[in-house]
């Protein structure tokens, strides 16, 4: 049964109320730390929401960061495969004095000849405030691309070649194509010569568009397997925005667009920002999944290894106070009084710091032979993040119609995103609830404008949506 089928079904919904209304009346729960993690400080108020019955919820702690996973179910029907989501919530913890961690950047700049005038000299102008931001004992490494890729700065101490580098990017001239992917090669290739004590990061920022996408996002890929993360920034209105925010999904970075290349200097401050300011890299979480639970897909995390129950969700590093979230779709299938209980544990490494683990306990899914258990035992704030991120999936897949002339598709896309919000925000709790509204609300506002695709209101819908919705999928956007 879909996620949208049971939410259709009178039974249901009313069973879903009913829950939300022991949910108002239960109060806060406080877990147990795991053995051999430091005490549970409490979670974030609007990431606790237990069910009062059953065990669907297990927070997990350690030095540095703290989270959950919350399961959307504790009773599926027995003989009757059940699709059950899990909300993984990982934090860093947000502190008063970070200390500044050791970081290694590699900044790749569209020299092509779409850039030329305005947007190059105002290009060249952020990126040599970001140098001159950078610390004198941080790393830079500098490539420009346009046909091909050429490294004007291989990786070294910001404090050594600050003013030569500077030098070397006033001197530049715009000319030639777009090679995204070679780009995007010799950065990862200078970053892996950088200590892995620091943190790495690419930021690419391009205003045009090739056929090599698939390229683009292998080698993002590669970064993260590499603890290599990849950002991507779009100029202007004439850039792919489903290729870029494929990059910066794949290196889980950041995706951003602006109109004209001045408003990049903002972009690579972010960016220089979160890289200082990592407190946790590696972030990792492991579940054991018991017979009769399987894995179907994930979203907002790489999936590592799926093999004798077990399956590893990759985080990635993290900022102090930033907040990562996945979605792991389950298939269940139990037989009747069948008790499968799902464990495993989450791991990470501090800045500066030991490698930590927390276990994670306490997740347990039942068998029942009646229906009104099931729609009982089900949490609409589970259900509602889960479906908040398939309709920026669905959003994404429409920008992407759009794009290809096919406005039929697109549509159909759009509605469906806008009605299963709808559908989750009436059993969702409150708060949950607003930010569901608040999304649909917002697909519904930028309709108009991607209907008009190539002219420039939707040029500038069609990214700002991308953005949104493609940093939706790893982190709460709404």
């Amino acid at each position: 049964m879909s996620i949208v089928t049971w939410l259709r079904t009178p039974r249901i919904r009313r069973g879903l109320a009913a829950s939300a209304v022991v949910l108002a009346a239960g109060g806060l729960i406080l877990f147990r730390a795991p053995a051999g993690a430091s005490p549970v400080r409490p979670l974030d108020p609007h990431l606790t929401t237990p069910l009062g019955q059953g065990n669907n919820l297990a927070s997990f702690a350690g030095p540095g960061a703290h989270g959950q996973i919350a399961l959307s179910h504790t009773k599926v029907l027995a003989g009757t495969p059940t699709q059950v989501f899990a909300e993984v919530r990982v934090i860093a913890d947000p502190t008063q004095s970070v200390t500044r961690a050791p970081l290694s950047m590699a900044i790749v700049l569209d020299t092509s000849g779409s850039m030329e005038g305005d947007k190059i000299d105002e290009a060249k102008d952020a990126v040599i405030r970001l140098i001159r931001d950078m610390r004198d004992d941080d790393e830079v490494a500098f490539i420009r691309y346009s046909d091909e890729a050429e490294v004007m700065q291989s990786l070294a101490r910001v404090g050594s070649v600050r003013e030569s580098l500077v030098s070397q990017i006033r001197s530049i001239r715009a000319s030639g194509g777009t090679a995204i992917p070679r780009g995007l090669s010799a950065a990862l290739n200078q970053l892996d010569m950088a200590s892995r004590a620091r943190v790495r990061r690419v930021v690419l920022a391009s205003d045009g568009l090739d056929s090599t996408r698939q390229a683009a996002e292998s080698l993002a890929s590669s970064g993260f397997e590499r603890g290599i993360t990849v950002s991507s920034m779009g100029i202007g209105l004439d850039f792919d925005e489903s290729y870029m925010g494929s990059v910066a999904r794949s290196g889980h970075g950041n995706f951003a667009f602006v109109k004209d290349a001045s408003a990049l200097a903002g972009f690579l401050k972010r960016e220089l920002v979160e890289t200082s300011t990592t407190t946790v890299e590696n972030a990792t979480v492991q579940l054991d999944l018991p017979p009769g639970v399987r894995f179907v897909r994930a979203t907002g995390a790489d999936v590592q290894s799926v093999g004798a129950g077990t399956l590893t969700l990759r985080m990635g590093s993290m900022f102090a106070g930033d907040e990562r979230r996945a979605i792991v779709e389950l298939d269940a299938s139990l037989g009747l009084a069948d008790v499968r209980r799902i464990g495993g544990r989450a791991t990470w490494t501090r800045i500066g710091g030991a490698p930590v683990q927390a276990g994670i306990t306490d997740l347990a899914l039942a068998g029942v032979g009646d229906i009104g258990d099931v729609n009982a035992a089900r949490d609409g704030r589970v259900l509602a993040s889960a479906t908040s991120v398939q309709a920026s999936q669905l959003q994404l897949e429409a920008a992407e119609a759009y794009a290809k002339g096919d406005a039929v598709r697109a549509q159909t896309l759009m509605d469906k995103s806008e009605k299963d919000l709808d559908r989750a925000a009436a059993v969702a709790p409150a708060a949950m609830a607003t930010s569901i509204f608040k999304q649909s609300a917002e697909y519904k506002s930028r309709r108009p404008a991607m209907a008009q695709p190539g002219s420039q209101a939707g040029n500038v819908a069609a990214k700002k949506a991308v953005a949104e919705d493609n940093n939706n999928l790893g982190r709460m956007t709404w």
